[in-house]
């Protein structure tokens, strides 16, 4: 499933999740999307993904505990044809229930996600679609069942848990592995974080995104990211590594807010740059550039386009173009 909210809506998502404090009893928030592409040389060059949509609540129980949901529906047009498998297309990114201590010790017990890379954590992302060499290695929105320890300590935030793979009867579910993220604030607007997961690859939404990787009972995914936003700058960056056939990918975007230098105080224009590469993965590799706009408009509508050259090793050079419209609410 592909990430489509913008980073301040990501900001605002995490704000709700993580203050189980909120004087409302109920917040949430919505955001959908329309996004059509064409890519130059292929058989079936059209991409369209419509609807596409996203919505989260958190209700505050009191005394610490909250519960948190977040469901996602995206059919896509590819190849010539329309996915209509509700199956394929929902997901439930998370449904858990928080207990809250204090800002630095929290407990999640449920759907929860495993916060390894930037998408993964919610971090910013300028483009369309998630990031190439995050989503080639790994799933994008990774969740899985489980529990978790999290907070945040002055300028550090954490977060540790543990991952099962649930079956019927209960009595036989199994153990799926463990993850871990570690970030520091170093300075106003940079964030620098490492994460870790570590488990089988014949369960969970590693095996589903991947039927090949059944060979590998015990894999690693690790990753190194980093995210400015300040003073108008969007720059944001992930080297990821997986033991699955030796991957190694990387990625970084570099973008900035024009819209307040041209009087528009309540709207964001961000022209942005990225750069994606992958490597050895199944003996392929492959270098994207992307140049594209982020808009943000009054009433909660967006606007994004971009253009896209790739390079893979094992086919030709191919070019694309993506545009997507879309609208984001809270309540």
């Amino acid at each position: 499933m592909a990430t489509c909210a913008l980073a301040l809506l990501v900001g605002r998502a995490q704000a709700a999740e993580e203050d189980s404090l909120e004087t409302e009893p109920l917040s949430g928030y919505v955001t959908t999307e329309f996004n059509a592409g064409h890519t130059q040389g292929e058989a079936h060059p059209w991409l369209v993904d419509f609807p596409h949509v996203i919505g989260g609540a958190t209700l505050n129980l009191g005394r610490g505990w909250s519960a948190v949901a977040e469901v996602e529906y995206e059919r896509f047009y590819s190849d010539g044809r329309w996915g209509n498998n509700f199956r394929n297309n929902y997901t439930t990114n998370k449904l858990y229930i928080n207990k809250e201590w204090n800002p630095a010790l929290n407990l999640k017990l449920g759907i929860i996600d495993v916060p390894v890379g930037t998408t993964n954590s919610g971090g910013p992302a300028l483009t369309i679609y998630d990031p190439l060499g995050e989503s080639t290695l790994m799933p994008m929105t990774w969740h899985e069942g489980g529990a978790a320890l999290w907070g945040k300590v002055r300028k550090l935030h954490y977060q540790v848990g543990a991952y099962v793979y649930p079956t019927a009867p209960l009595k036989e579910s199994r153990l799926l592995g463990a993850a871990a993220r570690l970030g520091y604030e170093l300075f106003n607007g940079l964030d620098l974080s490492l994460s870790y997961f570590y488990g089988s690859a014949k369960e969970g939404m590693v095996q589903r995104q991947n039927p090949n990787l059944a060979e590998y009972s015990h894999v690693y995914h690790a990753a190194f990211d980093f995210a400015y936003l300040a003073y108008g700058w969007v720059v944001d960056g992930q080297l990821v590594a997986s033991s699955c056939h030796n991957n190694r990918a990387a990625g970084m975007e570099v973008g900035y807010d024009v819209a307040p230098l041209m009087g528009a105080k309540s709207c964001s224009l961000i022209p942005f740059a990225r750069y994606d590469g992958y490597y050895h993965v199944e003996g392929a590799s492959c270098n994207k550039f992307t140049l594209g706009v982020n808009t943000t408009l009054p009433l909660g509508f967006t606007f994004k386009m971009e253009a896209a050259r790739s390079n893979p090793t094992d086919s030709k050079c191919s070019t694309s173009l993506n545009i997507g419209i879309g609208w984001q609410g809270e309540f």
